[in-house]
């Protein structure tokens, strides 16, 4: 059976616009690393900040949850990758149709019985009351009224998201295995946790609105639902655990085939863990890949290198010897490949990927085992029994070091780690990635009054095909110094504020590309827009400000975009498209657009690439667009329907997703995206395109700012005239002005050398003129300074420390000197130790001494007997280290 195309048709049948899955990564949305549930995609419907394409809506969603990532494998139902079954309702459907849907295809098209279903509903709590209409449906529905339970506002409730906005309670449907599972007590009930309730089903009922005070019934009210298919594969398959399913089967076995259960020293429950946790990582690494994620330091980059590497790690507890990751992910693809083709189009990507990192997570390992190999010794050093769990907790975020790693070395060494220390760090780290995905905590205090203004006016844009329209006035606001807004009848000269129009040509920024400017008059009045925006979508605010006369609603007014400021806007954005093709044909497919903001003056193109473009390769990106520029290609733009986008090829990005017509941008037969942007007719009004800049903005997300037309000719006019002015102050023609820096700048690397070679000699014979005639009645001279406080020593490295002592050592004959210099390099202690070879003869080891005097620096040293370096950490020590290093040596020249 395949659960996934049953459930969508049968939502088909009910009406439902059926979507594909949106991607794993969140389409502007900054509030969230990672899509964490079935209605992620649709929070901009739910907020009514946009329109939804149909009133119904049913998906299959990917989703990937973090917060349980260490549970993974200890229970029988916890994943990080999983689908969501959903149906949602937009001010459509409410409870009676949600919860006669849910019934009805459980029992009547998954052949589920129904005296295996329990509900539970919400019991009330505080001012919000019990939902007696669920429990009345319920029971209609045939449900019996000893399996309904009834739970509080922990369980049984879902928000507001954030401080206010949209909440309601909610039903969960559950399957009960039977007495014979679990706990056999007579009372068990969902709340068990047992393993005799299976909740397979929530179904939840947005229809309050919490305002911080009390909870308004919303007049539209939403259905959202999810049912994960992994949980209902397990019942329809009569199986406890989700890992002993269809789904998993395929890659469980794979991971059996590779690993060696003798060579593995676990206990059958740790290699059943192991076997899980490695199944359920390896299908999320492959989707997130799939879906642009890339291993990073950070951000949900990090996310995948963390599962990554706890693969790995439970591969090697296995016994799986060397790499095999990509053999799991060819059983996954195999799989997968029909309902997400994504996962085969970036196999050759994601497999180079991970090849990757399995290579340095190896080295990540000595690492992470290095750094602990010298805590460890510093904590012997100090007689201290137990590791600073900051510093356990540091090798775990930092290095990806498994803490039952750091643990198990620790004890091999009598020390000990203080866990609970150690946890609490730990749910810090947990709780702050919760707070990251969930939504925004605060609404925009605007949103309001704007979505009440879309259910009275909505304007229609004329700006593709006209950038001057004769229009009405619908609506005004007032904007205070503090930047709040006031509906009000009219605004007066030397007023700033919003202006709503009945149609309007100007451009509101969306996409990245900028709101329009301009002007909105009649004879008697001038309004200059200066931004354009569409906080809800249908509401086109024109913000400026009054600077002739007095605008009312129902004026009758002309409204007109600035030309000049439209076509350079034009022009950049056409240029993003070309950029973006570009950057595929010279660095690969994968490469992905992960934003863009386009302006009239430059613009910027962020992408994902795993390693940094070179020089050349921007080169030739850049010579390819201006080629382009040079033939004039046609820049074609039609509407066409979702399906027909994606057979020529359209590259789908961010607002066009869910369109049931989408807005193609054709580039002659070789660049095809969707955009709802304004652009050029042909390339050859780009005139000219420069890059600028390209750096990296994050975890292997790159930017480019670039400029074209009169902008890119006036960088590059005026970089020729400092190139002219450059040749007259070197005397030479231009073509020779490298030259002629190269020439300027040896003769000042000559005069530095001389300068430093001067400052060192004066510093050796400060020190020299300083020198005692022997130690402790010892024929060895120990020559000990502090440089922090002496003007001859400032900026001086440790390298020419290191050329002061030899000079000092050759003053003296290379006889019974023991050179120690103390300075301060980028704010940080240096030590620097040197002795003649006839005292390492008689068994001195300067190398065991920097060691030593190190760790009184908070840090660390070593080298060779005749020759050593320490640091740390700690500058006020740097005479109690020179102290302990002189008596040191008299010691071992005894």
């Amino acid at each position: 059976m395949d659960i996934r195309e049953k459930f969508l048709n049968y939502f088909k049948q009910k009406g439902h616009l059926v979507l594909p899955s949106a991607s794993l990564v969140p389409e502007d949305d900054p509030s969230v690393l990672l899509t964490t549930a079935g209605m992620q995609p649709f929070k901009p419907y739910y907020l009514g900040i946009k329109k939804p394409p149909k009133t119904r809506i049913s998906t299959v969603q990917k989703c990937f949850r973090t917060s349980d990532i260490d549970s993974v494998g200890y229970t029988d139902r916890h994943l990080t990758f999983f689908e969501m079954l959903g149906n949602f309702s937009f001010g459509d459907y409410f409870k009676k149709e949600a919860i006669n849907f849910a019934l009805d295809f459980i029992i009547n098209y998954l052949d589920l019985k129904i005296d295996r279903l329990w509900v539970a509903i919400f019991k009330g709590e505080g001012n919000l009351p019990r939902d007696h209409e669920a429990h009345s449906l319920w029971l209609e529905e045939g449900i019996s009224k000893k399996r309904i339970v009834e739970y509080g506002k922990s369980e049984n409730f879902w928000g507001p998201a954030g401080d206010t906005g949209p909440c309601g309670p909610c039903t969960e449907i559950y399957y009960d295995f039977g007495p014979e599972v679990g706990c056999g007590k007579k009372d068990c009930s969902p709340s068990c946790d047992c393993g005799r309730f299976l909740e397979i089903w929530n179904l939840v009922f947005t229809q309050y609105n919490f305002n911080g005070k009390e909870y308004v019934e919303l007049p539209s009210k939403n259905i959202d639902t999810g049912m994960g298919l992994e949980r209902i594969a397990a019942v329809l398959e009569g199986k406890l655990s989700v890992f002993d399913t269809k789904l998993f089967s395929p890659i469980i076995n794979k991971i059996k085939d590779l690993s060696d259960h003798v060579s593995s020293n676990l206990s059958p429950q740790e290699y059943q863990r192991a076997l899980r946790v490695v199944a359920d990582h390896c299908r999320a690494i492959y989707f997130l890949i799939a879906d642009g994620v890339i291993p990073a330091n950070e951000g949900r980059g990090y996310i995948l290198r963390r599962i990554i590497r706890r693969a790995i790690r439970f591969g090697k507890l296995l016994g799986i010897k060397g790499y095999f990751l990509n053999d799991l992910g060819q059983v996954l693809i195999d799989n997968y490949k029909g309902p997400y083709p994504e996962l085969a189009a970036k196999q050759k990507f994601a497999f180079k990927i991970i090849s990757d990192e399995e290579e340095r997570f190896s080295k990540t390992l000595k690492q992470g085992s290095k750094v602990l190999a010298s805590t460890i010794e510093n904590l012997k050093f100090h007689k201290n029994d137990y590791i600073d769990p900051k510093d356990a907790f540091r090798l775990y975020e930092t290095y990806g070091f498994p803490v039952e790693v750091t643990r198990e070395i620790l004890q091999e060494n009598n020390l000990k780690l203080d866990m609970d220390q150690f946890e609490h760090f730990y749910r810090q780290h947990v709780a702050k990635s919760k707070q990251q995905t969930v939504f925004d905590k605060k609404v925009d205090h605007k949103l309001d009054l704007y979505k009440e203004t879309a259910r009275k006016c909505s304007a229609d844009f004329t700006g593709y095909q006209a950038l001057h329209t004769s229009t009405q006035v619908t609506q005004l606001f007032e904007t205070s110094p503090k930047q709040e807004l006031s509906i009000v009848g009219s605004l007066k000269e030397g007023q700033k504020g919003e202006i709503i129009l009945k149609s309007t040509p100007f451009y509101a920024e969306k996409g990245g590309q900028a709101g329009d400017k301009g002007k909105i008059y009649t004879d008697k009045f001038l309004f200059e827009v200066e931004d354009t925006q569409v906080p809800v979508e249908g509401v086109y605010i024109h913000q400026g400000r009054v600077s002739k006369g007095t605008v009312n609603i129902g004026d009758m007014v002309e409204a007109e975009v600035e030309i000049s400021f439209r076509k350079d806007i034009s022009k950049n954005h056409t240029a993003t498209h070309l950029l973006h093709w570009a950057l595929k044909a010279v660095l690969g497919a994968e490469i992905n657009q992960a934003g863009s903001s386009v302006e009239n003056s430059r613009f910027r193109f962020d992408f994902l690439c795993y390693q940094a473009p070179t020089k050349e390769q921007l080169d030739k990106v850049e010579m390819m667009v201006n080629a382009k520029i040079q033939n004039n290609d046609i820049v074609k733009i039609f509407e066409t329907s979702k399906e027909y986008a994606q057979e020529i090829g359209a590259i789908a990005l961010f607002d066009e997703k869910y369109g049931d017509f989408v807005r193609v941008v054709e580039i002659d037969n070789y660049s095809r995206e969707l955009c709802g942007g304004t652009h050029v007719s042909r390339t050859g009004e780009l005139g000219l395109f420069k890059i600028i800049s390209e750096s990296s903005i994050g975890a292997n997300t790159r930017r480019i700012e670039a400029i074209t037309g009169m902008h890119a000719y006036n960088m590059l006019k005026q970089k020729a005239i400092q190139a002219d002015m450059a040749a007259r102050i070197l005397g030479v023609d231009q073509l020779e002005v490298i030259k002629g820096i190269e020439a300027l700048k040896n003769s000042y690397d000559q005069l530095s050398a001389q300068m430093e070679n001067i400052k060192i000699k004066q510093l050796r014979d400060d020190i020299s003129s300083k020198l005692p005639a022997g130690q402790d009645g010892k024929k060895i001279k120990i020559i000990a300074q502090n440089l922090i406080h002496n003007p001859l020593a400032h900026g001086l490295d440790a390298q020419s420390l290191a050329d002061i002592g030899d000079q000092i050592k050759d003053l003296n004959q290379q006889k019974s000197t023991v050179i120690i210099l103390g300075h301060a390099v980028n704010n940080k202690p240096v030590l620097i130790l040197q002795a003649t070879p006839d005292l390492v003869k008689k068994g001195l080891n300067l190398g065991k001494i920097a060691k030593e005097s190190g760790k009184l620096l908070n840090g660390g040293g070593g080298g060779k007997p005749d020759f050593a370096q320490s640091g740390g950490s700690q500058l006020s020590k740097i005479d109690e280290a020179i102290n302990f290093s002189k008596q040191r040596i008299l010691e071992q020249c005894d």
